[in-house]
């Protein structure tokens, strides 16, 4: 066994080490026991946020799906829209082409037509103009006749 003195040295040694220790570990669990709750209760505080905020990505997810669909079916209205453009556009230009041909022929049978016309105003010009020379040839004629019988 040891001596009183150093018995007493010893216990006094290990009980002050004792102390140190505890007042040291009691310190570091104090802060590290408040670290620890206050990032538990961060923690929770974050996971207790969290469906919100999932639910607030839903509904973005869902608005921006909501649009995308909108502009899809728009994007697919103009689209038939275009081909519906496009088929009248084809359609109106074959119109067109047929218009311009019936008006060519319609021109062609009108100069025809102007042209038979004018060949008949000619015509009944001439025959007036025949007649009307023959008429006069005859009274000349007759009036030249008539002057040579009498100074004969």
């Amino acid at each position: 066994m040891m001596p009183q003195p150093m018995k007493g040295h010893f216990i006094r040694v290990l009980f002050t080490t004792c102390i140190l220790f505890t007042v040291t570990l009691t310190s570091t669990v104090n802060a590290a026991s408040a670290n620890i709750f206050s990032d538990i209760y961060s923690g929770w505080e974050r996971v207790s946020e969290l469906p919100g905020e999932v639910n607030a990505l839903q509904e973005s997810y869902q608005q921006t799906l909501n649009q995308l669909n909108e502009t899809s079916a728009q994007l697919g209205q103009a689209q038939a829209n275009v081909e519906a453009f496009k088929a009248q556009n084809e359609q109106l230009i074959e119109q067109n082409q047929k218009l311009t041909d019936m008006v060519t022929k319609l021109q062609e049978d009108q100069d025809a037509k102007n042209a038979t016309t004018k060949r008949i105003q000619t015509m009944i010009i001439t025959v007036i103009v025949l007649i009307l020379g023959y008429f006069v040839l005859i009274r000349v004629m007759r009036w030249g006749m008539r002057r040579r019988s009498g100074r004969a």
